[in-house]
């Protein structure tokens, strides 16, 4: 159980260099919805500074989320491997690809962020679903 949670706190920093690197190339300028976002939380922050709070909170966040994957799936594999779907435990992998459908959801419905968002999906299930049981195995 201890490598499940390790490994999934490795791939939380792998999302988490796929995220800066995503925010990086999209915001070039200060967009209506991040001007909301500094707004509200953040008054009185450059675009420079709320960009690297950005960055510093998903150092933060990416791996906690990868640690709680790592951890749920330590604590299910017990009962052994459940092959299908490409995955080592399919169960788990459905039930990444359910949480990221349910996290993400929103912006699916939205057409100006709906393929962008779908890439998002396809990443955190394929890395969180898909590669955490088959590098733990």
């Amino acid at each position: 159980m201890t490598s499940a949670l390790i490994l999934g706190a490795a791939l939380g920093m792998l999302v988490n260099s796929l995220f800066v690197g995503w925010v990086a190339v999209t915001q070039r300028g200060l967009t209506p919805d991040l001007e909301a976002i500094r707004r509200r939380f953040f008054p009185g922050a450059t675009l420079t500074a709320l960009m690297l709070g950005i960055t510093g909170a998903s150092l933060l966040f990416w791996p906690l989320v990868g640690a709680v994957y790592g951890l749920v799936y330590g604590l299910w594999r017990t009962g052994g491997p459940q092959f299908g779907l490409g995955s080592p435990h399919w169960p788990f992998s459905l039930l990444v690809t359910a949480s990221a459908a349910g996290l993400f959801g929103r912006f699916l419905l939205r057409p100006e962020t709906r393929l962008t968002t779908a890439v998002w999906v396809g990443l955190y299930s394929g890395i969180f679903g898909w590669l955490l049981p088959w590098f733990v195995e």
